[in-house]
């Protein structure tokens, strides 16, 4: 029955999102990295996987998908249709809707180890990278990756501004990147590498996600997922290559959370203990970048941190849509970091819109392409530093640009569907604090007195402001999910 269990799992498919895809390191000035590989004593792997007092019941989600019944889903998960709808809280079998996700539970007796790799500091696209310069680097280790070239969105980038551009989209630490492509692929400091090499860097073996962009977005998605599965609690367990599952030590740290997610996809149960040992990936890291501790930055995000006065991201006296309630702030495996805001003209359509978005705050213009603005508020130069705001889906034409300084209310850009995927023209709204992104669940989104509350399925939601409340509706329905901006009266 295990078998079973495990292999109805594999049928889950990942919720559609509003795909969400910096600026020269500045603060302080670029270092160029030495790239003197630094020996490692190989030494045993000392991974516990020892299953200790905790439950081993875990919670899954499947994501309902098109022809799914509730009756079917409970016998591919072999659990019945009473307890599906007990878990989610279900009065009506028949009132499944594409995209829902549904809870189970699962049996797994194995527990991956709590050994702290990295710090998370490390992984996130933090202040401990305001002086990394990835080209210097990459360029200094003189392996494939220094001649890389790669059209990428109708651009020829090189192999370290795929790596940046990476970084600077999903908010992860481009030395992990780095270490990841070594480890699995010697791309870094190798020249002679097999066609799989080359092809699949990060070792995914899917001809979908052939070269580097493909490659690298697929692996900081993942990275994200085990970092934020880690503080949201909706990762419980890890998924082997070989359909084997690991649960998530309670005490382990995201960072290192992210790293044994990433490195679990792609392996087999038994691989992966090596992998996560002392002479796996934290070898490869060492060997690049000597101790990950470093630069370590604890805590990242301060427990008594506050969110900065912040006011709805469209002029006063307009009336907008809540059509997106909390889901990722990039890709659709970060933290519900993001709320999505149409205008009134654009209804079903990618045209762009002739209404403006406004800085929902003073800042800088940090960072201006494919749709993406990034605003910082805590004058710096560097993306990962302080608050930060992404506005996604900003039309080219009209849009701010890199450097500029804005006061709350300045135009920034005009909604459409450009950058990420799309239905329709809007803005994606999201905060970044030290380059993490701030989930919605972990610390409220205030927007002129607007306080948005997420609820159990990702896009869902409300905004309530004293007595009046509106929720996320992928509609315009002015007294459902329609609001008048008015600088927070």
């Amino acid at each position: 029955m295990f078998y079973r269990l495990i292999l109805a799992v594999m049928l889950i498919s990942a919720l559609t999102a509003c795909n969400s895809s910096s600026p020269t390191t500045n603060d302080p000035e670029p270092v160029t990295p030495a790239v003197t590989l630094i020996p490692i004593l190989a030494t045993p792997a000392n991974v516990n996987v020892t299953p200790t007092p905790f439950s081993t019941t875990i919670i899954e989600r499947y994501n309902v998908r098109n022809g799914d019944t509730l009756s079917g889903i409970s016998l591919r998960l072999n659990i019945s249709v009473d307890d599906l709808m007990r878990l989610n809280n279900l009065t009506d079998p028949n009132s499944l809707k594409i995209g829902q996700q549904l809870k189970y539970t699962l049996q797994v007796p194995r527990l991956a180890p709590s050994d702290k790799l990295v710090p998370d500091s490390e992984v996130v696209y933090s202040p401990a990278y305001a002086a990394f310069d990835v080209a210097a680097f990459a360029s200094q280790a003189n392996g494939y990756l220094a001649g890389y070239r790669e059209k990428v969105e109708g651009e020829m980038l090189t192999g370290a501004q795929i790596i940046q551009l990476v970084a600077e989209r999903f908010s992860v630490g481009p030395r992990v990147l780095l270490a990841l492509i070594e480890f699995q692929s010697g791309w870094v400091t190798q020249t002679a590498l097999t066609q799989n090499q080359i092809t699949y860097p990060m070792g995914l073996i899917d001809a979908s996600r052939q070269g580097l962009f493909f490659q690298a977005s697929w692996t900081a998605n993942h990275l994200n997922e085990g970092y934020y599965g880690k503080i949201s609690g909706r990762l419980s367990a890890y998924h082997f290559k070989d359909r084997a599952r690991a649960r998530v030590a309670p005490t382990v740290n995201p960072g290192t959370a992210a790293i044994q997610n990433v490195l679990a996809l792609n392996a087999t149960w038994d691989a992966w203990q090596n992998q996560i040992g002392n002479d796996g990936f934290i070898a490869t890291y060492r060997k690049l970048f000597g101790d990950p501790n470093a630069n370590a930055i604890e805590p990242l995000v301060p427990k008594d941190l506050k969110q900065p006065t912040l006011r709805l991201p469209y002029p006063d006296g307009e009336l907008w849509y809540f059509t997106g309630g909390p889901h990722g702030g990039w890709g659709d495996q970060s933290a519900w970091a993001a709320v999505d805001f149409a205008p009134k003209d654009t209804a079903n359509s990618c045209i762009a819109s002739r209404q403006w978005t406004v800085a929902a705050a003073s800042g800088k213009i940090l960072r201006v392409e494919h749709g993406r603005v990034m605003l910082a508020l805590d004058n710096t130069d560097f993306q990962g530093k302080g608050w930060t705001l992404l506005y996604l889906h900003m039309a080219t034409a009209g849009r701010v640009g890199a450097g500029t300084t804005v006061n709350a209310g300045d135009r920034i850009g005009h909604p459409s569907c450009e950058g990420g995927d799309s239905e329709a023209s809007h803005v994606h709204f999201a905060r970044l604090y030290n380059g993490q992104w701030m989930g919605i669940d972990t610390m409220p989104l205030i927007l002129s007195g607007w306080k948005i509350s997420p609820r159990e399925q990702e896009y869902e939601g409300t905004i309530a402001r004293g007595n009046e409340m509106r929720e996320a509706c992928n509609c315009r329905d002015d007294p459902r999910n329609g609001i008048v901006a008015d600088g927070g009266k």
